[in-house]
């Protein structure tokens, strides 16, 4: 069995979709964080010279979401076959969408701004991908979004909902019931609600 060691900053973040894959799986790594104050040193040796990187017995991979998804087909948690995988790509680049959708209200410093910023992102782009997602998991049986097992694809949405209620409020599953069934459900998955519990609470 290979060595992993996950490195990023003390935080989730980027890196939260493979601690959960590493969770779900039951598999042993190291969650190797670092502080802001170091970053600047440690910069120039990192691939693309960013965080997170997955080394795997020293072998180094970048970038987030090909680490979330090589540690996912470690574990048999990308899918059984191709369709099963592309299945899952179509949920994780919904979620990239999302994320980048939501990337603006992080740069507005006007509180009276960014709230209009946040109304009119989520009412005019958001929701559209949420329906999506919310009709993707229903054609499935509601339960898991590929297959009928948990795969990467539900931990990402674990992940990216949670940022969304914590960017947009409580009631911004209100109107998407699967995907907020599905949230809590993944949420309290043995393994899952484990690390939820132990691991660092940060504010990012």
């Amino acid at each position: 069995m290979p060595t992993y060691k996950l490195i990023y900053f003390n935080g989730r973040g980027r890196a939260e979709v493979a601690r959960y894959v590493f969770a779900l799986a039951g598999a042993e790594y190291e969650d190797h964080r670092i502080e802001f104050s170091e970053w600047a040193a440690l910069k120039p040796t990192m691939p693309a010279g960013a965080l997170p990187v997955l080394e795997v017995d020293g072998a180094r991979i970048a970038q987030s979401h090909a680490i979330a998804r090589y540690v996912a087909r470690e574990f048999n948690l990308a899918g059984d076959n191709n369709l099963e995988m592309a299945q899952c790509d179509q949920v994780l680049e919904t979620l990239v969408d999302i994320s980048n959708d939501a990337a603006p209200i992080g740069s507005e410093k006007d509180e009276t701004k960014k709230a209009e910023l946040k109304k009119s992102i989520f009412q005019d782009k958001i929701k559209t991908k949420l329906q999506y997602l919310d009709n993707f998991l229903a054609a499935n049986g509601g339960e898991f979004f590929v297959a009928k097992k948990f795969t990467v694809a539900d931990v990402a949405a674990l992940f990216r909902l949670d940022r969304i209620i914590g960017d947009f409020g409580d009631d911004a599953l209100n109107d998407f019931p699967k995907l907020a069934a599905h949230r809590e459900k993944v949420s309290k998955e043995p393994k899952i609600a484990a690390w939820i519990e132990k691991r660092p609470k940060t504010n990012f």
